[in-house]
């Protein structure tokens, strides 16, 4: 099993997580009988374009200030993506959920009533 989290649930569906190595992106994926996402309320997106917004404009700069990096994103005074090219850039690769992969038996969505994480 592998219990991980989102960046952004789109209402319609979709399933939205940013990385910078690939490791988180690649494990829900692939490789495990069991992915089970845990997601506060405040991870919900409309549709899908918002879900991408939410992912790239909110949760990675704040993960990035988070982890004390020098990117745009983490030193600029408003939280969001400036697409930059900075070697501690992580929002290298987009990983967007449509369904349940077929590689992987269940994949199930907690939502928790109350705001977790970014």
């Amino acid at each position: 099993m592998y219990l991980t989290s989102a960046n952004a649930i789109a209402e319609t569906g979709e399933i939205v997580n940013i990385d910078g190595s690939g490791n988180r992106v690649a494990a829900t994926l692939y490789n495990h009988e069991r992915v089970v996402f845990v997601a506060g309320i405040n991870k919900l997106a409309e549709d899908y374009a918002s879900a991408v917004f939410r992912a790239r404009n909110i949760a990675a700069p704040l993960n990035t200030r988070r982890l004390g990096l020098k990117t745009p994103c983490a030193v600029g005074k408003e939280i969001k993506c400036y697409n930059c090219s900075s070697k501690d850039r992580i929002c290298c690769g987009v990983a967007t959920l449509l369904w349940p992969m077929r590689s992987v038996k269940t994949t199930e969505v907690v939502l928790v009533g109350e705001e977790l994480g970014y």
